[in-house]
């Protein structure tokens, strides 16, 4: 509740079962709130065990992707709400200015995927990827594959970069697939199949950061 406060996400109503005294941030304190009884949030909520506080929001509008931004990650059919909450903690905390959802992906508003994003949600740009490949000015869109491609810390990634992750099992699908530039990969040990979408994607994204902050930017 603290971030989506500091965010100036909307809050519309905070309920709090007996018992709890939560902190409210100031930026909310004039919200209506709620006693209910003890229990009834893990009830209707979406976690087993409540901390006690529930709060309803008005969901942020998504934003148009500028072509002059020059690190954007993009989820193609990635269904998983738990991954591609990580991927945009990952991707938020990497420098990532926008987080495109592509055609099946999970609602980036799912209550899992909000959970496992720690609050990034409210602190990066959420956009919906059409049917268009997105093109940032003067750069490229890399795909991630553990199969193909170019060991990512063997690539210039310091110049405007798409990074496209995909499903968790069978990664990008041909319309995904037909927009890639450039292939990326993570090295791994012999005889490693592959990682989890979410932590091939942190690694991905650190490594932008780090060629960055080596070349100064």
């Amino acid at each position: 509740m603290a971030e989506a406060a500091a965010a100036q996400i909307e809050i519309l109503d905070v309920f709090v079962e007996d018992g709890v005294a939560p902190e409210i941030p100031t930026e909310i304190s004039h919200v209506q709130l709620w006693r209910v009884q003890s229990g009834v949030l893990s009830n209707v909520g979406s976690v087993v065990t409540s901390q006690g506080v529930a709060a309803i929001a008005s969901i942020p509008a998504q934003t148009e992707v500028s072509a002059d931004y020059d690190f954007v990650v993009e989820l193609a059919a990635v269904g998983d709400p738990g991954n591609a909450g990580n991927i945009v903690r990952s991707a938020a905390a990497a420098g990532a200015q926008a987080i495109l959802f592509g055609p099946n992906s999970v609602d980036p508003w799912n209550p899992k995927t909000l959970r496992a994003s720690a609050g990034a949600l409210f602190r990066v740009p959420l956009a919906e990827a059409g049917s268009a490949h997105l093109q940032l000015q003067g750069g490229r869109r890399f795909g991630a594959d553990p199969h193909r491609g170019v060991r990512c810390d063997a690539v210039d990634l310091t110049g405007p970069v798409v990074l496209v992750v995909g499903n968790e099992a069978h990664g990008l699908d041909a319309q995904a697939a037909s927009g890639i530039q450039s292939w990326l990969s993570v090295p791994m040990a012999p005889k490693v199949e592959s990682l989890n979408v979410a932590t091939a994607t942190a690694i991905l994204c650190y490594e932008v950061a780090r060629q960055r902050r080596a070349a100064g930017r």
